[in-house]
């Protein structure tokens, strides 16, 4: 007799599952006795009497300790599309017996797996821990993520089974850096992670020193909450025009790209400040020192708590036809201005085009649509590539 490693209900009674004895068919294969399972389960569906064959049907089955502390969501499953199926109780137990064998089986490689990746995981440790880097290492309960931390700044590694590169980052403060990419799919130890991590955090210290600078004498509109993966800023000039300016962050006083938003007018005004002092720039210079040189500006406005007027429908930034600050789908702040000094009201270009298109006689000329604005009819344009 088999030793019992479930028993099934049906009603208010229990049985055991693998319990019958076995006899040996013409082929001297063991089988499992009808005759025995039906003497055993008296309240089975009995399907035939000649021979006599049993049915599992609105069974349910509870474990044993040796089975349920092994037991997990991918086993239940499985449990559960067994259970659900009308089959004979000679074929439901060797079904049973098969699952149960081959998840005792993937368990037993699955823990010898982690084992082995959690013996090389403590070597790692053990090697890193006894030099002093500076950068201050924490894991979480798992023994599964590694988090380096400098300065404010920290990657997330993760452990995977894979023993050439051991290591992968799921999450990061650094930019987007071409040159920083070759690190993030490269990490083969954590002595190698913690070099590196502290070479790039002393790397980009002066870029982000230039952020600072901006970020504390500048009004900041974009990003509301700047953080170190953010390399632009979009700083407020006046009510009618900003600029952005996007650093490089491996050479944070050189020339970034720059863009001016706000009415045409104010716009080419500003083009042609930046054009006629664009020679000027000094690489030796500041980022503001520079910025304050390009603009004309010896001082940039100062933040306010608000711009709005509480009598008006729309507020000051934004969208005069979506009537949000940012749009749904690209968190984009509106970039088009009324020329009209009365008006002002801001637009994402995208919502504008789309305005603009809906009105009939409105030409489109090398890549602009004009037209009128929405609110105060005066012409405007804007770019239909948005």
């Amino acid at each position: 007799m088999a030793v019992p490693l479930a028993t099934t209900s049906f009603g208010s009674r229990s049985y055991p599952l693998i319990m019958s004895e076995k006899r040996n068919d013409s082929n001297g294969k063991n089988v499992i006795s009808d005759y025995r399972l039906s003497a055993w389960h008296p309240e089975m569906i009995l399907v035939s009497k000649a021979p006599v064959t049993l049915q599992v049907r609105d069974a349910q089955i509870n474990f044993g300790t040796a089975i349920a502390l092994l037991r997990d969501r991918k086993f239940d499953k499985k449990m559960k599309e067994l259970m659900s199926c009308d089959v004979m109780v000679p074929s439901f137990l060797t079904r049973l017996q098969s699952l149960i064998g081959k998840h005792l089986y993937d368990k037993h490689n699955e823990s010898h797996t982690n084992y082995l990746s959690l013996s090389n995981f403590m070597e790692d440790l053990q090697s890193v821990l006894p030099n002093p880097s500076g950068v201050q290492l924490s894991c979480d309960d798992r023994l599964k993520n590694i988090k380096l931390s400098l300065n404010d700044i920290s990657v997330i590694l993760e452990r995977n089974e894979n023993t050439e590169v051991p290591w992968k980052i799921i999450s990061s403060d650094f930019p987007k850096i071409l040159a920083f990419e070759g690190f993030e799919k490269n990490i083969k130890n954590l002595s190698i992670a913690i070099t590196k991590f502290k070479w790039q955090v002393e790397l980009l210290e002066k870029a982000w020193e230039q952020l600072r600078q901006i970020d504390k004498n500048c009004w900041v509109i974009d990003p509301p909450e700047p953080n170190k993966s953010h390399m632009h800023r979009r700083i407020h000039l006046s009510q009618s025009i900003s600029v952005i300016i996007t650093i490089d962050p491996l050479k944070p006083t050189a020339l970034p790209e720059i863009k001016f938003i706000g009415s045409d007018s104010e716009v080419k005004k500003q083009e042609e400040y930046a054009s006629n002092n664009i020679g000027n720039w000094n690489l030796n210079c500041s980022l503001l020192e520079n910025l304050r040189m390009l603009l004309n500006m010896y001082e940039f406005p100062e933040p306010q708590e608000s711009l709005e007027d509480k009598n008006s429908i729309i507020g000051s930034r934004e969208c005069g036809i979506c009537f949000f600050a940012k749009m749904e789908e690209t968190a984009v702040l509106p970039d088009k201005i009324c020329n009209n000094k009365k008006c002002m009201i801001h637009y994402h270009s995208a919502c504008l085009a789309k305005w603009l298109q809906t009105k009939a006689g409105n030409q489109v000329v090398f890549g602009h649509i004009h037209g009128t604005c929405p609110h105060c009819k005066e012409n405007i344009s804007c770019s239909i590539e948005y």
